[in-house]
């Protein structure tokens, strides 16, 4: 009976304590989960939780480029960029903040300044592939050809994947060079009957 007495006690003693109050949740453990449901395919939930991180501390700049990427991926490019123009304010010699942004520009048809933030995440950083590809985007979509043809092999030295090959590909096409195109789309892993026409 003596150890019923001192179990009963000590759980009161416990729970007046806060001994088994609920841990309330961090931004960085909103950002976790965010992440987690991110990686999952849950978009909707991982949103919600990087908003949660964000209003729970406006200081967590990993929740801003998180919920940035997001954003981008879910087409919400002005959204995303005013997370990632966050992440360059706390953060002015992130590349890979400049080159998001950037990518954000380009995707909202804002070529000079996505230039200039895709040259700035070089600058940073002479090596980040993304804003490699990315800066070659750029110039495919303002019609420099053989700018977008060096972006392209610059970034395909770097890291040699499929799409940095189709779109040299489609720059090697529209800048008139063909048998180059031919080359790229088959490093693609294109049958010729497949190949593009740009």
């Amino acid at each position: 009976m003596t150890n019923k007495f001192l179990t009963i006690f000590l759980c009161a003693v416990l729970a007046g304590c806060g001994g088994f109050a609920v841990k309330k949740k961090t931004s960085l453990d909103y950002l976790a989960i965010g992440e987690m449901y991110h990686k999952t395919g849950d978009l909707k939930k991982s949103l919600n939780n990087f908003n949660k991180a964000v209003e729970t501390d406006a200081n967590n700049i990993e929740a801003y480029a998180s919920r940035g990427a997001l954003l981008f991926d879910l087409g919400e490019y002005k959204d995303a960029l005013s997370d990632f123009n966050i992440v360059i304010k706390f953060y002015p010699n992130r590349s890979e903040a400049y080159s998001a942004a950037g990518a954000a520009l380009a995707a909202l048809g804002d070529y000079i300044p996505a230039r200039e933030k895709l040259l700035r995440a070089l600058k940073l950083n002479p090596s980040n592939v993304y804003a490699i590809s990315s800066l070659g985007g750029v110039y495919f979509s303002t019609q420099n050809y053989k700018a977008a043809i060096e972006e392209y092999t610059k970034a395909i030295n770097l890291q040699p994947v499929v799409e940095f090959y189709f779109m040299r590909g489609a720059a090697y096409q529209k800048y008139g060079k063909q048998k180059e195109a031919e080359t790229d789309f088959k490093a693609a892993g294109l049958k010729e009957e497949n190949f593009p026409k740009f």
